[in-house]
């Protein structure tokens, strides 16, 4: 059976572990995924804490989380690498705890004092780069010790981003060489920037876990907008994610808020669609 997990931002109420919890198994779901800055892991209480392990024992269900969007673990700003990486390692060490499977990072905007992120030089991107490495590296062994994956997952491919085609994410999670470290495949987009198919081909086995969502706009363009929309809205093909996912028991986690405001129905509708498109 496939893992459809929902991610928080496709609730109404966004902030509330017990609630995401609750809302899961009341509407069938198998997982749930916990977005920050909203649920920080290290933020819920002690009584919440325990109640996602109860729940998660009794009803089957798997849980990951979402680091900060806003995180640069590129920066060439040392002091705000150091206070991303502190709030990781709290996180990791939450996630241990209660028992996720997998932290979702991106390896984010670059991050130069002073200059827009499309107008860092190719230069200070690969620097940058050698920084996002560096600090995966220095957070997988508590990962591995916590029993939890962190997967760098892929973004827009353009300029201003860390990372500009599914080989050098590849390439970064190999120099980072820790079982602690693999990817979250994100399917929208990928199929915005390098393609769901080659995105497959390329990440091979470094993929851990699968985020899904329709998308539409022009093929390649890797913008944001356009993205995060109800399954069947848009122009992508599930059937290779469907093989993808049911081979290798990932989590399948609905990020399909669209910015809407009966994001809970698109979900569920995204949610079933997907189990009849999949068998």
């Amino acid at each position: 059976m496939t893992t459809f997990s929902i991610a928080t931002s496709s609730m109404d109420n966004s902030s509330s572990a017990r609630h995401a919890v609750e809302w899961a198994i009341e509407h069938g779901f198998n997982g749930v995924e916990f977005n920050a800055p909203n649920i920080c892991l290290s933020d819920v209480s002690s009584d919440d804490r325990r109640f996602m392990v109860e729940m998660a024992k009794a009803h089957g269900l798997r849980y990951t989380h979402h680091f900060p969007p806003s995180a640069t673990p590129g920066s060439h700003d040392k002091a705000r690498r150091e206070g991303d990486f502190k709030m990781l390692i709290d996180e990791i060490k939450a996630a241990g705890e209660i028992g996720f499977e997998v932290i979702i990072i991106h390896p984010g905007k670059l991050h130069v004092v002073g200059l827009e992120p499309e107008d860092v030089s190719e230069s200070d991107r690969l620097i940058s780069l050698s920084h996002f490495v560096d600090f995966m590296k220095a957070a997988a062994p508590v990962a591995e010790d916590a029993g939890v994956v962190i997967g760098a997952e892929n973004m827009h491919y353009i300029p201003g981003w860390l990372i500009l085609k599914h080989g050098e994410l590849a390439e970064a999670v190999d120099a980072i060489d820790s079982p602690a470290v693999g990817i979250t495949f994100d399917v929208g987009h990928a199929w915005g920037s390098g393609g769901i198919d080659e995105g497959i081909r390329i990440l091979g086995d470094r993929i851990r876990h699968v985020q899904v969502h329709d998308a539409r706009g022009p093929e390649g363009a890797g913008n944001v907008k356009d993205q995060h929309l109800e399954i069947g809205t848009g122009l992508l093909n599930f059937g290779p994610i469907g093989d993808l996912v049911k081979s290798n028991g990932f989590i399948c986690t609905l990020e399909t808020s669209g910015f809407r405001e009966d994001r809970e129905a698109v979900a569920l509708r995204s949610r079933d669609l997907l189990q009849k498109m999949w068998g």
